[in-house]
């Protein structure tokens, strides 16, 4: 019993620092610290850098195997499930919020989902949800965003949605990681010294990438009373499929099929748990009718994530290697 116990603070002691990082992210906000602009630079200064430089080591470092290439074609396809089901629901039931259908798929892994996974599991283990997300970044740039885009302007420019992917901050580092990783050239990375000096660097930089993305997340949570109702209602209709899917793909597929570790298992609970993707209020309309409904989506959803990933790991944490 006193064994137990020691093991579910160990596990509290994981996840409280989260919690400590959102809650100065609301203080700056409430104290006024910092400005929106601000903060905005911050967003900047981890997408473009801090996050891209993780992810180049992550994939860098990563022992590839046939397995991961199942990971990412489903997940691929999944998305595209989620796409259509959303599209239905919201031609039949959600009529009212034209927006729906980009509510259901995709969720907001770079702003969220790597900090909070590797906050509490650990950087070492940030390998499974990178590979789990590889597929989901691709359903993001290459069929998500033109079709939003497509809904926006009323056409579909692909030559523009093609700039940004290959522009894309994120995916350089995703990329560029896997290609020095299948050329076999780690040696260049952790033997040579020019190669320690950018892996350093690239250390030095991605250690910001947890604190700092905790505190804007903290900043930017708010949960309006008005809202409550259109949020269980996108909860429930995201559960109702992403439960069983998880259920099969974590406990069938990952576990009996592809033999993986259950660190897997909890990187596809943490990706399926998460807000859908930040992304979206960018790529509507100015002064669109539907941004307040989105926005107030976006960061309702957060801090239920955020609450759910909590629980779950302090009741499963100690399983995930």
């Amino acid at each position: 019993m006193f064994t137990k116990m020691i093991e579910i603070l160990n596990l509290i002691s994981r996840i409280v620092p989260i919690f400590f990082l959102l809650g100065i992210g609301g203080l700056i906000k409430k104290k006024g610290i910092m400005s929106d602009d601000s903060i905005e630079n911050l967003k900047k200064l981890v997408v473009n850098f801090a996050l891209p430089s993780v992810l180049f080591l992550t994939f860098l470092k990563l022992e590839l195997k046939l397995s991961h290439i199942v990971i990412v074609l489903v997940m691929i396809v999944f998305n595209i499930f989620l796409l259509f089901y959303g599209k239905i629901l919201q031609r039949r039931i959600f009529k009212k919020h034209e927006y729906f259908t980009f509510l259901i798929p995709g969720f907001e892994y770079g702003m969220l989902g790597w900090s909070l996974f590797s906050g509490a599991y650990g950087i070492q283990n940030a390998g499974s949800i990178a590979i789990i997300d590889l597929g989901h970044e691709l359903f993001i740039w290459l069929l998500f965003v033109p079709l939003m885009i497509r809904k926006r302007d009323g056409i579909s420019d692909m030559k523009s949605t093609f700039s940004m992917f290959v522009r894309s901050p994120v995916l350089i580092g995703i990329f560029l990681g896997l290609i020095f990783n299948l050329l076999n050239l780690k040696e260049f990375f952790f033997d040579y010294w020019l190669g320690i000096s950018i892996t350093t660097t690239l250390d030095y930089l991605g250690a910001l990438t947890i604190p700092i993305m905790l505190i804007i997340i903290g900043y930017g949570v708010k949960v309006k009373k008005e809202s409550l109702k259109d949020l269980m209602t996108l909860i429930l209709a995201r559960m109702a499929v992403i439960i069983p899917v998880f259920l099969v793909l974590g406990y069938w597929l990952f576990l009996n099929v592809l033999k993986l570790s259950p660190i897997y298992i909890h990187a596809l609970f943490t990706l399926l748990i998460l807000p859908p993707p930040f992304i979206v209020p960018i790529f509507m309309k100015r002064k669109d009718v539907e941004s307040t409904y989105v926005n107030n989506m976006l960061t309702s959803y957060t801090l239920v994530s955020i609450i759910i990933f909590a629980v779950y790991f302090v009741l499963t944490g100690s399983n995930y290697v």
